[in-house]
């Protein structure tokens, strides 16, 4: 990995933060937007959320999937800041993200991302819980051992340990920028007949169309083109904390076959299925992540 260099946060007027991302806590929270520098061409958006009333419960680090938008974790977000403190990380292939000059987008990159948040806060060892969605869960999986402090627990929603993209995909992404409004629309119809079984799981496919929408076509292509092939099976020995893994099986774009063999290789995993995405973002994941992290304690 990289060597991570000296993390530097610019917080945004706290007005204008709590007016853009209120809908999107617990009432009362307080809301503080900030931009960290990761490397001297990349600062990433952090957004810390405090809950009302001073509670004991650890702060989580929630760090989520490939260009997904904070829209898709609402009901969520929601809950957990009811009773936790959450910095909300969004990782630099994210159309938030400040890139003034060449960077990786590889799985390097985004573990880089996600050590330079959970060191900017400085916790104590076993003093937060770290959580990630989809790529953000593979970001925290490469970059576990890099981690200058260790979480209490972890939490892996729907991740991804082995990205495989269609081979006859590859000359589509390198071309796709300056032709991508045209394309998004194909990209579309294809996982919704393809690779999305809407019928189980609508809402996975709102959070794709989200996505695709809302992503910058440069950072999204130099993303799926650095990760496609990567396989995180050798990463899963060092994570040494309790991990919830939380599965979808009605989801059809994450392979729920790699997700059951992690629980077999990580030592200290217990596994839920919450069959749908729509689940999985909602105020019930929020309590399914709280009764996990109270359950472990001793």
């Amino acid at each position: 990995m990289q060597q991570l260099k000296h993390a530097v946060a610019h917080d945004i007027d706290a007005d204008t933060s709590q007016s853009a991302f209120r809908s999107f806590a617990h009432p009362g929270t307080s809301i503080i937007e900030s931009y960290l520098r990761v490397e001297d061409d990349v600062h990433i958006r952090t957004l810390c959320f405090k809950p009302a009333e001073d509670t004991d419960a650890l702060p989580i680090v929630l760090v989520t999937g490939l260009s997904t938008v904070i829209e898709s974790f609402r009901g969520i977000m929601q809950g957990i800041t009811a009773h936790h403190p959450v910095i909300y990380v969004e990782t630099r292939e994210k159309p938030s993200s400040r890139v003034t000059g060449t960077c990786s987008f590889d799985m390097d990159a985004f573990s880089a991302d996600v050590c330079a948040a959970v060191a900017h806060h400085g916790f104590e060892e076993n003093g937060y819980i770290l959580a990630g969605y989809s790529l953000g869960a593979a970001a925290i999986m490469h970059g576990y051992a890099e981690l200058h402090s260790k979480p209490n627990c972890v939490i892996l929603a729907e991740p991804v340990p082995a990205f495989r993209f269609p081979s006859w995909s590859m000359p589509l992404v390198k071309g796709a920028v300056p032709l991508y409004p045209v394309v998004k629309p194909f990209v579309k119809w294809y996982m919704r007949h393809f690779m999305i079984d809407t019928r189980k799981d609508m809402e996975v496919m709102r959070i794709v169309e989200r996505a695709l929408d809302s992503a910058d076509p440069v950072k999204l292509r130099n993303t799926v083109l650095a990760i496609s092939g990567y396989q995180a099976w050798d990463r899963l020995e060092r994570i040494d904390r309790p991990t919830l893994i939380v599965a979808t099986s009605g989801d059809t774009l994450h392979n729920h076959d790699d997700i059951q063999r992690m629980s077999s290789l990580l030592r200290f995993s217990e596994w839920v299925d919450m069959e749908d995405n729509t689940r999985s973002h909602s105020r019930e994941m929020a309590e399914v992540m709280r009764d996990y992290f109270l359950k472990i304690q001793p």
